[in-house]
């Protein structure tokens, strides 16, 4: 065994850095968390680099003395906590005081700071735990801390930083949080010389959640309150349609700390049961005040994990108080022709008329190829207002068969297909599979509650999920045509402008080739919203915002996968889950034709991307034993 040795404290501060400092928002939370602590009214953060080259963040708090300033920075000095009982009372932001002394061991750190009242301040001078400097200063009331070339000394750390977007963005969702829970406060965050957010101070809460999240969702959201049982309730709910497809629209709160919690999340899911899909997430803002002794907020280094002396009763709190209040509130959507507060007059009112009816004229009618091959339709006509499409194909001389089939469910025309990729003839088909008919010859098939497709076999019969079969066939459409080049595409007349906070404006920057493969054109629209430029033609009408939203979600989630192909594979399951026709889409005999007719010509046809059967079949024997024929 190894002799056992004492750390020398540098690594010891390092060790705790790598705790308590994961990446430059990080150290934007905790400087933050110092600044609301010590009084401040405003808070200014200001960024280089993504946080990498410059970290600063000033406030008008009450600042520290010259004393004070040369203990800062030491493993563990605090001003909040005295004795072992003001540990079961948290009551600040901060408390455990190694959040300075780990940023310090990390970086070059600099603090400059004048008690109000002081005719002068102090600044001390800080690399990799090493005082350089410490001496008078002048400066404003308040503290300024600058925190340089983070991990300079760790360079393994470093190396696994992301991108600048990627880091700012994480630097917006902390910036974010803090703000949100404290909106009496006025913030303001500095991305080299751009102010990319300015919040006033004295807003209500849910004008700060307008101002950070957009006014649309705002006016969307529903309010609950409730104080009952030490246990003060204050959540801002959205209706089950702005549901999302990731927990990242769920914002927690207890004593103005941003928390997760596992049971608070379950009881939010409870609440919205049979209001939202199994697989869809709430989304809403949940602020819990209670007495600091019954909960335990020194769980976990970075104080995001809390501990409830009685989480039966928060539970059964949160979960009552939001299912009375869903439950007494009309929640049927409300159809919107504009964004909120939009007003058209009536010279661009025709100015659109004529535009759209540029665009009808000049697009040639879809011509449906005969039977017994029809393309079906897609899950509902198209309404928002794009581009001309390419024409359709035209129809499919009697006898064409497979390649007419080839050819629907939104499929190229042939001239614009590459040479390399000429329609399969009827010799290179796969071999019919059961329930395939005869060339010529039509299978007698029905469609049950809109939903499911009941048709003979040769030796029984088979019962397809058409939304399950469709988004099949959509998928491996997709897929294929994405070996060839980026999928086919139309510029919007009108781009869709879709509210997005910092964060997520970086993560589709970050991904911005990966939706140019797929189609997508997404450009900033100002400091909260990206408008969408062009939309993939295979969708129609589907809602590019709604579309839009679940693609954020999608790309950042951080339980997916960073992989180009995995990513491509979510994204392209969740184009076609979109784009396919839905339970309770009535389809004529053409489409489910057509629909049978495409399960022929995919691989994996029996599952639908998720993994769910598309197809069950019976066996004449079955049937049989089951009337007591044999």
């Amino acid at each position: 065994m190894a002799e056992i040795r004492i750390l020398p404290d540098l690594l010891v501060n390092k060790i705790a850095a790598g705790e308590v400092v994961e990446r430059p928002a990080s150290v934007v939370k905790e400087l933050l968390e110092n600044a609301i602590d010590a009084g401040a009214s405003h808070v200014e953060v200001a960024v280089e680099d993504g946080g990498r080259r410059l970290i600063r963040v000033a406030d008008d708090g009450s600042g520290m003395s010259a004393q004070d300033l040369r203990l800062a920075a030491r493993p563990h000095a605090t001003s909040k906590l005295s004795t072992d009982e003001d540990l079961h009372r948290i009551g600040t932001l901060g408390f455990r005081g190694e959040a300075l002394a780990s940023i310090a061991a990390v970086s070059h750190l600099r603090i400059v700071s004048r008690p109000r009242g002081d005719d002068e301040g102090g600044e001390i001078r800080v690399a990799g735990e090493r005082v350089e400097s410490c001496g008078a200063a002048g400066c404003p009331p308040g503290t300024s801390v600058e925190v340089r070339d983070l991990f300079f000394n760790v360079p393994a750390r470093r190396k696994f930083l992301r991108t600048t977007a990627t880091e700012l963005g994480h630097v917006s969702e902390h910036f974010g949080r803090l703000a949100l829970a404290h909106p009496e406060l006025g913030f303001e965050l500095v991305n080299g010389k751009r102010v990319t957010q300015r919040l006033a101070p004295g807003q209500s809460r849910l004008e700060r959640i307008g101002t950070l999240f957009g006014p649309e969702l705002a006016e969307d959201l529903i309010v609950v309150r409730r104080d009952e049982r030490g246990l003060d309730i204050e959540a801002y709910a959205a209706p089950p349609a702005r549901s999302r497809a990731n927990t990242g629209g769920q914002y927690l709160f207890v004593n103005g700390r941003f928390i997760r919690d596992r049971i608070i999340n379950y009881t939010i899911r409870e609440a919205y049961r049979g209001l939202v899909e199994p697989n869809r997430y709430p989304v809403i803002f949940l602020f819990l005040a209670l007495d600091p002794a019954a909960v335990d907020v020194n769980v976990h280094p970075t104080k995001i994990e809390v501990r409830w002396q009685d989480g039966n009763l928060v539970r059964s709190q949160v979960l009552s108080a939001l299912r009375e209040t869903l439950l007494r509130t009309d929640l049927t959507p409300s159809l919107q022709t504009g964004r909120p507060g939009e007003r058209i007059d009536e010279t661009g009112r025709e100015e659109i008329r004529q535009r759209i009816a540029r665009e009808f004229k000049s697009t040639r009618p879809v011509v449906a190829p005969p039977e017994p091959w029809p393309a079906p339709r897609p899950s509902s006509a198209a309404s928002a207002p794009r581009a001309a499409a390419a024409p359709a194909p035209p129809p499919a001389a009697p006898g064409a068969g497979a390649d007419a089939l080839w050819q629907s469910f939104y499929d190229r025309r042939p001239e614009e297909r590459p040479d390399d990729q000429a329609a399969p003839s009827i010799e290179s088909q796969p071999a019919p599979r059961e329930g395939a008919a005869p060339s010529g010859r039509r299978r007698p098939t029905i469609q049950l509650h809109n939903t499911y497709l009941v048709t003979e076999t040769d030796d029984g019969l088979i019962i397809i999920d058409q939304h399950a079969l469709h988004e099949r066939v959509l998928y491996e459409q997709l897929r294929q045509r994405l070996t060839v080049g980026p999928l086919e595409s139309q510029r919007l007349l009108l781009p869709e402008t879709v509210e997005a906070t910092p964060q997520q404006i970086a993560v589709l920057q970050v991904h911005e080739e990966l939706l140019g493969r797929l189609g997508i054109d997404v450009t900033p629209f100002g400091t909260n919203a990206v408008a969408v430029q062009a939309f993939p033609s295979l969708l129609g009408d589907v809602d590019a915002k709604a579309f839009l939203r679940d693609l954020i979600d999608k790309l950042g989630d951080p339980g997916e996968s960073a992989h180009t192909e995995e990513l491509i594979h979510e994204l392209l399951d969740l184009m076609a889950c979109k784009a396919a026709v839905k339970a309770g889409d009535p389809l004529t005999p053409e489409e489910i034709d057509a629909l049978i007719a495409q399960r022929d010509l995919i691989e994996r046809s029996s599952t639908c991307p998720h993994g769910r059967p598309t197809t069950l079949r019976l066996d004449l024997r079955d049937l049989e034993r089951q009337f007591k024929r044999t």
